[in-house]
């Protein structure tokens, strides 16, 4: 309950504004539901399967964050996959085969330790140490373009991007050499992009909302 109990104001500030009728009070907040996954590193679990909607958890690796899972959408001929925080897994390999679109997280290690080699110029004391410690637990764009080629994933979408990319110029260096492992269409992810998987077809409709 600590999130609803955390936007519980504002969602009241929103209806109080705007009236129930365009806000329904109904909207706010979620329900938490507990799942269990077995020992296995590749293990999975279905949290959700009604309507023709099927949702699978599955393990990935984000040590030391235990546990840490991905989510495979499935819907009347339609997969994606959400990776999740995580290194290169093999457990998502497994999960996302021939899925529609994978949606995988990415840092970039040189950039990062670009970041790092400055750090001592920072205000903040910790960012050092920080910045010599992410990298262990992300993917790179590589990693990431590994698992799409091995899986067999039609369009590879990268998110939670790091360091955040001020310029689509600059997509291309974060990149490195990921078009060599995965040889579909790639692209990265930003704010109000929007993806479509029609129903029993093969399209993958994209726009961008802002």
């Amino acid at each position: 309950d600590g999130f609803n109990t955390a936007y519980l104001l504002d969602a009241k500030y929103r209806v109080d504004h705007h009236g129930s009728k365009t806000v329904p009070p109904s909207g706010a907040g979620g329900i938490a539901r507990q799942f269990q996954l077995g020992p296995e590193k590749d293990a999975s679990v279905v949290v959700h399967d009604q309507d023709g909607v099927k949702i699978t958890a599955f393990k990935v690796n984000h040590h030391p964050v235990e546990p840490a899972v991905g989510y495979r959408f499935d819907y009347k001929g339609r997969s994606l996959v959400i990776s999740g925080d995580t290194v290169y897994s093999e457990s998502l390999i497994k999960h996302s085969k021939n899925a529609d679109l994978l949606f995988h997280e990415a840092l970039s290690p040189w950039m990062v330790k670009m970041m790092h080699d400055q750090a001592h110029i920072s205000p903040v004391p910790s960012l050092k140490k920080i910045t010599a410690d992410i990298p262990g637990y992300h993917a790179s764009p590589e990693d990431a373009a590994k698992v799409a080629g091995q899986a067999g994933v039609h369009h590879l979408v990268y998110y939670h991007i790091i360091p955040p990319i001020p310029s689509p110029f600059l997509n291309k260096l974060f990149l490195g050499n990921a078009k060599e492992y995965y040889k579909g269409p790639i692209t990265m992810g930003v704010d109000g992009m929007l993806f479509s998987l029609p129903p029993d077809s093969d399209e993958i409709q994209m726009k961008t909302r802002l």
